[in-house]
């Protein structure tokens, strides 16, 4: 007997192609059936008037850092992600270098991450893989071994150039990840301890990336003024080691830096590797506070930085290097302003929760400098913030781009009072506002970019189109009503439109309401040093982007 029967949906498959009507069965977590199909089921799903595509890849997530305390990550699933690319901008949980336990555990909890008990154990990355395969988890997911944490482990948060011996060890951290099933390596190059490497480090480690056919993403050094400089540092990072790429949450900030983002797209379809890029569908980002800070300060150890940050006699030196920034810092506080930085979390100034930098001082009767090291030195530096700097050309040009895929890039845990809202409504945004209101791309664009495109690109064996064999992840939804309420000062607001969504054979969201299900599994990359294999991948997934 069939598992689940779904019946008369407007099947798109991910592949580009037009909708047609079918049904699909489903039975021991495959895709077994196409077509008309009359057999018995435990479970029939009648989708009249309903969308049938694969389920959706989030290409950008940080589940690995909150998976421990919130497995289910309901939060992706109701927005009808069935899989997570995470690992992402440098920084995760493994693997840990026991000689600098006690700088992790402090840069991480600086972070607002968990530290789970089982931290120190993660001594490689496959031991972690290891304790993740044995979670029951909401979503399936797969990794990038994160270099900052790389770095940490080899050489804790030094900015130093590294040793022979050091650049040697994050080498070998990197290996044992690709062996054991990594996608490839994530670089954090805004953020401490990334920013301290330099181009040649992270060729070194991308060529063992290479080696295996991995990928190397990259949240670039600077997002505003140095942007297509960045970018370039990225290609010729890829072109160099044999990896291939992609850029992390792609945009320009800073109003002087708008429209920036058609000639770096221009760049990546121009590579000659092959170069993906991400975007989420908001002209606002978010980050901790604590990447507001010029380089110079963020180098210090944590302590240090909140001591430096109390004293006064800092301060007119710091305003200095924060609002006439050198080119070598993207100033997140001089590209949006008080006014243009949105604290949404802050558990030790929870008065400042919803409120800018200038709406909080103006409701504490200070100067907003004042407020800003406030809620820095309060949170130990671990506050969140949104800031508005982006342009929504920008976000339409990216939306539309061929090479472009999709990400939440959002962190949140069930209880927490506020979030992003591309924590919670990225993929009905995409497909309620961008193909439905705007026009920006077809549905079946919009489904082929966020199913088979990315499970193409990031080698996700049998996930990604509607197909006999496929494990069957599948979203069924309305398009003509799917579309995402959360908003800036209400992100925790529900989507709408989304009627089931199956992970892995099993219905884990039934009408916008998440079931509790977890048949989420991790995936793993199958890895080869066999290089004329990885050439063939890379010619076959050339030709792919270009048909794109």
């Amino acid at each position: 007997m069939i598992d689940i029967l779904i019946k008369g949906a407007d099947i798109i498959d991910g592949s580009g192609n037009p909708a047609y009507k079918g049904d699909v069965a489903i039975k021991d977590n495959k895709i077994v059936k196409i077509g008309e199909v009359n057999e018995p089921s435990e479970k029939t799903i009648y989708a009249h008037g309903l969308v049938l595509s694969p389920g959706f890849i989030d290409v950008h997530g940080h589940s690995d850092m909150f998976a421990f305390v919130d497995p289910d990550r309901s939060s992706k699933l109701c927005q009808g992600i069935t899989t997570e690319i995470c690992g992402q901008c440098g920084l995760g949980p493994a693997p840990v270098g026991s000689e600098y336990i006690s700088q992790y555990t402090s840069y991480f909890k600086s972070q607002g991450a968990p530290i789970y008990a089982e931290s120190n154990t993660f001594t490689t990355f496959g031991k972690y893989l290891d304790y993740m395969s044995t979670l029951p988890l909401g979503i399936n997911m797969a990794y990038f071994i994160p270099h900052g944490t790389v770095r940490m482990a080899a050489m804790g948060l030094s900015p130093e150039k590294p040793t022979a011996r050091q650049l040697e060890k994050m080498t070998e951290l990197v290996d044992e990840g690709m062996k054991r099933g990594a996608l490839g390596l994530s670089s954090g190059l805004m953020y401490a301890p990334g920013m301290f490497a330099d181009s040649s480090e992270l060729e070194a480690l991308c060529k063992v990336v290479g080696q295996y056919g991995g990928i190397y993403t990259s949240h670039i050094r600077d997002q505003g003024n140095q942007l297509e400089e960045c970018v370039e540092e990225t290609i010729r990072i890829a072109e160099s080691s044999g990896a291939r790429a992609n850029i992390s949450h792609h945009k320009a900030s800073g109003k002087n830096n708008w429209g920036k983002v058609k000639n770096t797209c221009s760049m990546i379809h121009n590579a000659k590797i092959p170069v993906m890029h991400d975007v989420y569908p908001y002209a606002a980002s978010s980050t901790l506070i604590r990447s507001t800070l010029p380089p110079n300060v963020q180098k210090m150890d944590q302590d240090d930085i909140i001591t430096y940050l109390k004293d006064v006699n800092n301060h007119e030196q710091l305003k200095k290097s924060i609002f006439n920034p050198d080119k070598n810092f993207e100033s997140p506080l001089a590209s949006c302003g008080y006014d243009g930085i949105l604290i949404f979390d802050a558990a030790h100034t929870k008065d400042a929760i919803g409120k800018t930098i200038e709406q909080y001082a103006d409701y504490l009767g200070i100067q907003p400098f004042d407020a800003f090291i406030k809620i820095l030195t309060e949170n130990s530096l671990g506050a969140g913030y949104i800031g508005f700097s982006m342009s929504e050309d920008d976000v339409e040009t990216l939306v539309a781009d061929s090479l472009c895929m999709f990400g939440t890039d959002g962190l949140y845990v069930p209880g927490m009072p506020m979030t992003h809202p591309r924590a919670i409504g990225t993929f009905p945004r995409i497909l309620g506002r961008y193909v439905r209101e705007k026009h920006v791309l077809t549905l079946e664009e919009a489904i082929r970019k966020m199913t088979s495109l990315p499970a193409k690109f990031y080698g996700l064996e049998n996930k990604g189109e509607i197909n006999v064999g496929m494990e069957a992840d599948i979203v069924l939804f309305d398009a003509e009503r799917i579309i995402d309420h959360s908003d800036y000062q209400q992100p925790l607001l529900q989507n709408e439109g989304i009627h089931f969504v199956i992970v892995n054979g099993k219905i884990a969201v039934e009408h916008d309401k998440y079931l509790g299900i977890k048949n989420g599994a991790l995936l793993k990359a199958r890895q080869s040093k066999d290089l004329s294999e990885n050439f063939t991948f890379s010619t076959k997934m050339s030709s792919f982007i270009n048909m794109g």
